[in-house]
């Protein structure tokens, strides 16, 4: 196999599986800070971000009573489970030879290839904007947008690509299922529209007077709209004999658009000497979606046997080709029947069923609950230390339910000039590793302006060379009016 095949393998690879973990406007965890810090900022959020990672910290005494954020970047993340950096490098412009077709399938995660993207637009005005409220309370409101779609591609499809069919005898000499699986495709797409409310307010029970001078409360309310559309089941494959093939796939999904809402809960305290912050929150804790407008499901399934390259001279369509089942009606019964059986039944139509379409009521599937836990500690005023944990209780809508840990510091050469740098592990990116830096803040009057702040990140590997992708996100200007 030469590198433009293999440039084709990727292409359909890529359009089959691509995904979008979670496109965002303002949405926190793409933010240039908080990815050069490989996401260890529950304890770090301030203002309008502390909606997205812990809103206790609202009501933080270094936390923005009034402002108004305004911010110009985007961020972009490009990942697969199975194969790195180093891999391309080392069959980029080389014939792919059979030792590295072994090579490249073996690295393959068993699940199959899954490619995941993220694009996050930061657009001015949208960042929200933080207040206070009477009876003591600070708030913040923001709206944002997550775009986003996850699936993959079979084992066996990516390796029938590389290597073409196999014959059943063939693949039973080697002791292998002589079946190619080909139709685990599962996956989901969803846009979600989320407008936050959140608020927070000191409180010191005296349980934690001994230990913190600062102790903080916080709850967001969550509106929630949009669609989704979920492969919920699919099977099938494909057996190549001497006398044709024999394949039977099929695949049922559903979709719909709904409305919501949703409650994120928070606590946030900060030691007697100040240089330690801690925080935990429960995002998500309870988020109630009903999807009952559109709603159907859709049935997708093809069925042939004895098929070979001879069998596409001369057809004019699928229906020629395939045995799919085709519909008939006996006394008002809707039923089906294979091409095998068309002599001896009565149908209608002369198309054979490839799709179904049923129209659903509705059916719920809620944004997974995840525990966030931080830590932020200050040893001197120019370095922060930083170090989080995350842990979802369900999978979907780009979360998954693998632990994940991290670690950052920050380190002000100047006050305005920051080095950020993390690790992390677990999570759907796996390994982690992190940089990033600002120019600024530079305060004027009323305004606290950062002229550029960027990150990039590895993914799937700490190094650039074993990583299996990367992320990068850019401020170009963001800028703080507060009170």
């Amino acid at each position: 196999m030469t590198l433009s095949q293999l440039r084709i393998v990727l292409a359909v690879s890529l359009v089959g599986a691509l995904s979008t973990r979670a496109l965002a406007i303002g949405y926190g965890d793409t933010q240039p800070r908080p990815m050069g810090l490989a996401g260890s900022y529950t304890a770090m959020a301030r203002g309008v971000e502390s909606l997205y990672w812990n809103p206790a910290n609202l009501a933080l005494k270094d936390s923005p009573k009034v402002s108004l954020p305004v911010n110009i970047g985007f961020s972009y993340i490009l990942e697969n489970n199975s194969w790195s950096v180093s891999d391309y490098n080392d069959f980029n412009g080389a014939f792919i030879d059979e030792d590295m077709k072994d090579n490249l399938l073996g690295d393959l995660d068993r699940d199959g290839l899954q490619f995941n993207t993220d694009l996050g637009i930061f657009l001015p005005l949208i960042g929200g904007a933080t207040f206070p409220m009477p009876w003591g309370l600070q708030s913040a409101i923001a709206f944002n947008l997550r775009v986003g779609a996850e699936g993959q591609i079979p084992g066996d499809m990516i390796e029938f690509m590389l290597r073409g069919n196999q014959f059943e005898r063939d693949r039973l000499a080697q002791g292998r299922d002589p079946n190619y699986d080909i139709a685990e495709w599962d996956g989901e797409a969803w846009a979600l529209g989320v407008l936050s409310w959140g608020f927070a307010k000191p409180w010191m029970p005296a349980v934690v007077s001994p230990y913190v001078s600062q102790f903080t409360v916080g709850a967001t309310v969550k509106l929630l709209g949009g669609g989704l559309g979920e492969v919920i089941d699919s099977d099938g494959g494909f057996v190549t004999r001497v006398s044709g093939t024999q394949l039977n796939a099929s695949g049922v999904a559903r979709s719909g658009a709904g409305v919501g809402f949703g409650i994120d809960i928070g606590v946030a305290g900060v030691s007697k000497d100040g240089r330690t912050t801690a925080g935990l929150s429960v995002v998500n804790l309870l988020d109630v979606m009903n999807w009952s407008i559109s709603t159907q499901q859709d049935s997708v399934f093809v069925v042939a046997s004895g098929i070979s390259a001879t069998s596409f001279i001369g057809k004019d369509g699928f229906d020629e080709i395939f045995d799919n089942p085709r519909e008939f009606t006996v006394n008002g019964v809707v039923d089906t029947l294979f091409r095998a059986d068309v002599d001896s039944a009565t149908w209608e139509g002369g198309d054979p069923v490839f799709r179904k379409e049923q129209d659903l009521d509705s059916f719920g599937k809620s944004l997974p609950a995840m525990i966030r836990l931080g830590v932020a500690h200050s040893p001197f005023p120019r370095l922060t230390v930083a170090a989080n944990f995350d842990q979802a209780f369900s999978s979907g809508f780009g979360i998954s339910t693998t632990p994940r840990v991290s670690l950052g510091t920050e380190y002000r050469l100047v006050d305005w000039f920051p080095l950020r740098f993390g690790l992390s592990g677990g999570g759907r990116a796996g390994r982690s590793s992190a940089l990033g830096f600002a120019f600024g803040p530079f305060t004027y009057k009323r305004f606290r302006i950062i002229i550029m702040e960027t990150a990039a990140v590895n993914r799937g590997g700490f190094f650039p060379g074993t990583s299996q992708g990367f992320g990068y996100s850019i401020n170009f200007l963001k800028m703080r009016i507060k009170r």
